[in-house]
Order: C-alpha cells, then structure tokens, then sequence
C-alpha cells in the first residue's frame, strides 16, 4: 500500500512539472519585455543544465565525429596528397620545359658564330656525362656517327668556343674543351685582329697563352677570337685578357684569359661538322 502511494505521489509531480512547463511554454510563446518570476526561476534553473548539456554534445561531437569519418578524412588526404605529388610533378616538368626551351633559345646564338660559306652543318647535343669533378673539361654528348659527326667537329656554346670532338661512337661523341691542358687554339685580338698568338688549357683549367708579336698591344679587357688557323673556323669567341705580363727574357707578352663560356655549367651545346 505505500509502495502504490509513492507512486501516485511520483507520478503527481510529475504530471505537475509537465503541466507547469506546458503553462510557461505557452506564457513564454510571445515576446515580453517582463518575465514572470516563474520563468525567471526556471531559467536559472535549466541554463546550467543546458550548458553542461551541451558542453558535454560538442565534446562527445567533436571525440566521435574523426573517428566516424576516419575513413573519409584518409580518402580525402589520399586523394589531396596524389594531387600534390602530381602538381609538384607537373611544375618540375614545366620548369624543366621552360629551361630547355631557354638554353635552347640562347644557343640559337652560336649559330651566327660560324658563316654559311664555311662549309659546316650543326646539330645541338645533349651532355650526357662528363669527368668527374667541377669542370667540363671533358664530357661526352649524345650523338655520333649517326648524326653524321665527325673527329674535330667544333663545339660551341652560345657564349663562344667550347672545344672539339676527340672521339666518336655510333650515337655518342666525347668532346675535350679549351680549358683542358691538351687544348691549344689560334687566337687573334677582336681590338686588332692583326695580333694573333695562341693560348691552351692547364691542369687548373685556366687558359693561358702568348702572343706571336712580342710588340704587339694587348690589353687587360681585350676580347680574343679564334684566329681560322687550326681546326676552328675563325671569328668564335673564346674570352677575355684578365692579365699581361712577359716572359723574363723579355722575348714574349703572355696573357692569362678568362673563358667567355662557363665550364662550371653546360648543358647543351651545338656541334658543328665540316662538310668536307
């Protein structure tokens, strides 16, 4: 029997509250600019409530929702991080392009350093190896016999004399510069092109060399051609007087020449062939 009565009393407050919060619900409905007492009790009352329930939602939310969407998220970064290598590939590609097209663009120059009446074709080459070391010194390109080179084709860059074919393979050449110490080249002075010497390579890959007259003028800044005596056709930049000095006798003017082109860095190069 006071089991029934404290279920009856339950159920009462319950019905109660309900009821209350059906009559607040309906006062609250409309907008007021004073609150009854009533609501103001149960505002204070449910506010905190309402809070921690929430903070309690967003904490659970935000706990369940990576591990809910894991597999999403994965898929997503898979995919973002494939479109990142292939971006980073497709700018690579492009600056590679971009490059080549560059170096290709400026060797268009060396095309002028050889006339038409000289009786040469060219064709560009690739740089495939080289020694090792700093220095292009020697190196080897991609063609050869099949592209119709030949011993002692002239190899230029689109700043001047690189050096000559020394071998040749069946689509491979190696090529030996004018900073090795086995090169020599005929040159005369652009200034006066009446004074003429010749310079070679060193072990230190520095080009240094004399002049045939020793009264003849020359000057720190003088630009040096090749002469057309040798294997090089005359008129292709070789570098510039850095020093003057002579010989202890007095008997000879020797220069020190600094290469108009960069041993440090070749890439492409464009080889001319004697037709005869």
């Amino acid at each position: 029997m006071a089991k029934d009565n404290k279920k009856n009393r339950s159920a009462i407050i319950v019905t109660s509250v309900v009821i209350a919060l059906i009559i607040v619900v309906g006062i609250t409905s409309n907008q007021r600019e004073n609150l009854h007492f009533i609501e103001k009790w149960l505002g204070n009352v449910i506010t905190p409530i309402q809070k921690s329930t929430t903070t309690g939602i967003n904490f659970v939310r935000d706990a369940v929702n990576p591990v809910v969407n894991y597999s999403r998220i994965k898929r997503e970064n898979d995919g973002l991080r494939s479109e990142v290598e292939d971006l980073r590939e497709q700018i690579i590609k492009a600056r590679l392009e971009r490059d080549e097209l560059e170096e290709l663009r400026s060797l268009s120059y060396a095309l002028n350093y050889v006339p038409k009446e000289e009786n040469y074709r060219h064709i560009a080459a690739n740089i495939v190896s080289k020694n090792p070391g700093n220095w292009f010194d020697t190196f080897v390109i991609d063609i050869g016999e099949e592209n119709g080179v030949k011993l002692d084709s002239v190899v230029v860059s689109s700043n001047g004399l690189v050096g000559r074919v020394f071998e040749v393979g069946g689509n491979w050449s190696k090529v030996i510069s004018i900073i090795d110490n086995n090169s020599s080249v005929s040159f005369q002075i652009m200034r006066n092109k009446n004074f003429k010497g010749i310079i070679t390579g060193s072990v230190n890959y520095e080009l240094s060399g004399y002049l045939f007259d020793p009264l003849a003028e020359v000057i720190v800044g003088d630009k040096l051609l090749t002469s057309g005596l040798g294997i090089y056709p005359s008129g292709i930049l070789i570098g510039e007087v850095i020093e003057v000095s002579r010989t202890t006798d007095q008997l000879l003017k020797t220069i020190t020449v600094e290469p108009s082109v960069n041993f440090k860095r070749l890439n492409k190069v464009l080889v001319y062939i004697p037709l005869n």
